[in-house]
């Protein structure tokens, strides 16, 4: 399994080792970032006075800016049992390596971060934080919750997100989703963006003949027989359920972003 440590210190080169895009408000206020000069107003604050701009045109110039804004940034991971399993890596480790990027970022534009762990109830929720020590706390417990034999409850889920989920904010929901979340009306009231992760084995099995699994949601055993045949059925039928899933998100104005090694 991938230590705490080496997924913070990958996050930490992939964020502060790139040029991000900061998110400025078109709304005019006291932030920091300049926005124009423009005639002063009767009782506008005249601390703001372009003294340049004054001189040159013998009437009195503000300096505007924009209003800062903070981004609410909720994370919710939906940690089913099918997170258990991974060819190079388990899929788990790979959720908590996105929540370590989303957490980073986060901290890097002064917004606001919560994570919350769920699947068929609510696991857990961290304190919103905008501190680094916060972020590696979230990585941590995402790392150490036991998802064998878990499902997802998705009625509880929506319930959760609408009710629970007060502020506006842009929700990231990362898991797996082998079954198509309730979106439509989370869609409604956040900024959703779907993060999917998957295994290279899931998107493209090799041809290994005959092997006994467990399922990590049921626990039930089964045989499954990955010949050249039968792997090809399954792509056509990925591909189906995929453009099917695609589909319904488009329709419920939500982001996907496909996480694969």
């Amino acid at each position: 399994m991938l230590s705490l440590k080496k997924i913070i210190a990958k996050s930490r080169r992939y964020i502060y080792g790139e040029l991000l895009g900061e998110h400025n408000s078109k709304q005019i206020g006291d932030g920091y970032d300049f926005a124009k000069i423009r005639p002063y107003e009767y009782g506008e604050n005249i601390r703001r006075v372009d003294p340049y701009a004054t001189a040159k045109t013998g009437e009195i110039y503000l300096r505007s800016f924009y209003e800062s804004r903070e981004v609410n940034v909720e994370v919710i991971a939906l940690m089913s049992g099918s997170l258990y399993f991974g060819s190079k890596e388990l899929k788990q480790e790979k959720v908590a390596e996105i929540i370590s990027i989303l957490g980073f970022s986060a901290v890097k534009n002064s917004d606001s971060f919560t994570l919350s762990l769920f699947n068929d109830k609510l696991l857990e929720r961290t304190k919103t934080t905008k501190k680094e020590s916060g972020i590696i706390h979230a990585v941590e417990k995402s790392l150490h919750v036991d998802v064998l034999n878990s499902r997802i409850n998705y009625n509880a889920l929506e319930d959760y997100a609408l009710k629970k989920i007060k502020k506006r904010s842009y929700l990231f929901l990362v898991g797996d989703f082998l079954e198509t979340p309730k979106l439509k009306a989370i869609s409604k009231k956040h900024e959703v963006v779907l993060i999917r992760v998957r295994d290279r084995f899931e998107f493209s099995p090799e041809s290994i003949g005959e092997v006994k699994i467990i399922d990590p949601v049921s626990g039930d055993k089964s045989e499954i027989s990955f010949t050249k045949s039968s792997i090809k059925k399954y792509k056509k039928e990925l591909k189906r359920a995929d453009l099917k899933f695609e589909s319904y998100l488009k329709e419920c104005g939500v982001r996907l972003i496909d996480w694969r090694d």
